[in-house]
């Protein structure tokens, strides 16, 4: 794991107000097959497991200034922190105006790039079940995961491209509007290091997914309901307002 690394717990300490919370019932959350959230995870890359564990980087209103799912490297994650303090200076400066703000938010994070090229691509590569994923669903459908080149193929960008390209498609969004579900889709939402790269049927996972998705289009139902009683009332109130003016 990331986070009791020496280096990372100093480099947060006096830095940042820390905070968590359980994603474990979130709907964007993926399932894992044969593992418990206590175990460690090794071996991995950076973005890796998007839906399992996300850091953000949050200003005091819930503005989110950096966001970095999956497990990371502690080098790199100290990397990506400094770019949100970075970032948070800029949210927090009066002399510029909303505008150039947002412009200069993807300035910041092209720069970053350009600046850990190498790094960021050697250790930001697809684990194999997500790369197979991946060139999957882009048979499906577009998927902004892929560059197109010139000679009109598609080539896969590197996770920590993806994430940035992705930061930059969204600049100073509060927490609610941010879209984190769709943030950390790519890559395979199920997960099972025990098997080839398709692995075995996640039953329970889906399962509890279905379920989830059965409750969000119930509570969808229930506001479209509310909002078109909502509509009718308002819509009875100006007639009988308009009424009345007639009567007047």
């Amino acid at each position: 794991m990331t986070l009791p690394n020496d280096d990372i717990v100093q480099f947060l300490d006096g830095r940042f107000v820390l905070s968590h919370r359980n994603i474990e019932k979130d709907a964007h959350v993926g399932m894992s097959h044969g593992y418990k959230p206590t175990q460690s995870a090794v071996g991995t890359t950076n973005g890796a497991g998007p839906r399992n564990v996300q850091f953000l980087v949050l200003a005091h209103d819930e503005t989110v200034l950096h966001a970095m799912p999956g497990f990371w490297h502690a080098d790199d994650l100290i990397k990506e922190l400094t770019l949100g303090l970075e970032i948070h200076r800029l949210y927090g400066d009066k002399s510029v105006g909303a505008a150039r703000k947002e412009q200069m938010f993807g300035m910041l994070h092209r720069s970053f790039l350009r600046r850990h090229e190498d790094e960021l691509e050697r250790r930001g590569q697809w684990q194999s079940f997500d790369r197979w994923h991946e060139i999957e669903r882009l048979k499906r459908e577009p998927r902004d995961t892929f560059v197109q080149t010139r000679s009109g193929d598609y080539e896969l960008k590197s996770v920590v491209q993806v994430i940035h390209d992705r930061m930059v498609a969204r600049p100073f969004r509060k927490l609610d509007a941010f879209g984190l579900e769709q943030f950390v889709d790519y890559g395979r939402p199920f997960y099972d290091n025990n098997h080839s790269d398709r692995g075995k049927k996640f039953s329970r996972a889906e399962r509890a997914n279905r379920k989830r998705e059965v409750a969000q289009a119930k509570e969808r139902e229930e506001r479209a309901r509310a909002d078109a009683e909502a509509e009718r009332e308002r819509q009875r109130l100006e007639r009988l307002e308009r009424r009345r003016g007639r009567t007047r």
